[in-house]
């Protein structure tokens, strides 16, 4: 099996000073109208070409709510076919400067 996907991490501090933690997969994606859909326990989109992968459904939902629970904000974009990308966003209130 090759394996030829590729998973980018990225974490900063943008210019309103939330930290946005971004995380962007190669993968093979989810349609506009399925995305609601994965945002909800336990759901799961099934087609051929996810029948394989295992997965309970808990990861987006637990990820957005502690989230939401630390007063910040969840989206998702993405596109079938080419892959994903989750951003959390942190309010800046949660943000502790590193000293000097």
């Amino acid at each position: 099996m090759t394996d030829t996907g590729r998973i980018d991490i990225n974490v900063c501090v943008n210019h309103s000073g939330e930290m946005l933690i971004s995380v962007s997969d190669t993968g093979i994606g989810i349609s506009e109208q399925d995305l609601p859909n994965v945002l909800k326990e336990f759901s799961r989109v099934e087609d051929q070409s996810t029948k394989s992968i295992e997965g309970t459904g808990l990861g987006l939902p637990l990820t957005k709510m502690l989230v939401e629970l630390h007063g910040g904000r969840f989206s998702i974009e993405s596109t079938l076919g080419e892959g994903t990308t989750v951003l959390s966003y942190f309010p800046a209130s949660r943000v502790i400067e590193q000293a000097a």
